[in-house]
């Protein structure tokens, strides 16, 4: 049986006027990016034979380097492309970067070749039976089918509640358990506490009593979103509270 949900005091948000400016300045250039470059990139992406078809890691560096590039020239800062190399390879090896701006950059860039690849998988014909497979899928899968990465926020979608996991790198979404944490695989709905914030109606937190982590649902029968990655970053006062419970109530 279901814990009751419960009711989360939430600080008041920053002003995130400037965040998201900056944010849809850089999801503009990727656009542009994707119309002027994307067909002759897609023709150099090489899928794997089996899921995760093309993980990050995977995807072609000189096409990530060439969009993170242009991603940091819209931030007014130009690193040598040596540098980005060097970076690059730190990140792949596992290594943390040091900047959080050129992090996000890099972030922002491997999503935008993540797209194209999910894209070139969707849109041809022979992989019909893979979105069928996916479809099919009901069950603890918690790694992206396309990109390889962990999901870390589910979506409830209309008209009855369908929930799916989405992926905040490539935006591939495919179905899972109705309840239980998206995290660590567990079905148990007793050890599930959802907890809610007025300010933010429609989105829920989940706490998860066996693995002590926390992840976001979004229902979309309640909300109208364009972009889940904006509204996740919208929603941060919810993972500090989020935080917060989960220091206060498991160990």
């Amino acid at each position: 049986m279901n814990k009751p949900k419960r009711t989360l005091n939430t600080a008041e948000e920053d002003d995130l006027e400037e965040a998201y400016q900056t944010y849809h300045l850089l999801k503009g250039e990727i656009k542009v990016w994707q119309e002027e470059r994307g067909a002759f990139w897609s023709k150099k992406l090489k899928p794997e034979e089996s899921p995760p078809y093309y993980p990050l890691v995977n995807l072609p560096g000189a096409a990530i380097l060439e969009l993170w590039a242009r991603l940091n020239r819209v931030m007014e800062e130009e690193v040598p492309e040596s540098v980005l190399k060097d970076v690059w390879q730190n990140f792949k090896e596992g290594r943390g970067i040091q900047e959080p701006w050129l992090q996000s950059t890099l972030q922002l860039a491997l999503s935008g070749l993540a797209q194209l690849a999910r894209l070139t998988v969707t849109s041809q014909a022979e992989d019909q039976n893979f979105m069928k497979e996916e479809e099919e899928r009901q069950g603890i899968e918690t790694c992206c089918p396309i990109c390889g990465e962990n999901a870390v926020i589910s979506v409830l979608i209309p008209p009855h509640g369908k929930r799916l996991l989405h992926c905040i790198f490539c935006g591939q979404e495919w179905p899972t358990m109705r309840v239980g944490c998206i995290l660590c695989g567990r079905e148990e709905a007793s050890s599930q506490n959802y907890l809610l914030s007025k300010e933010y109606p429609g989105v829920e937190l989940v706490t998860c009593e066996l693995c002590g982590q926390y992840f976001k649902e979004f229902d979309l029968r309640m909300l109208s979103v364009e972009d889940l990655v904006w509204e996740d970053v919208r929603t941060l006062p919810l993972n500090y509270a989020g935080q917060q419970w989960i220091t206060d109530h498991t160990q």
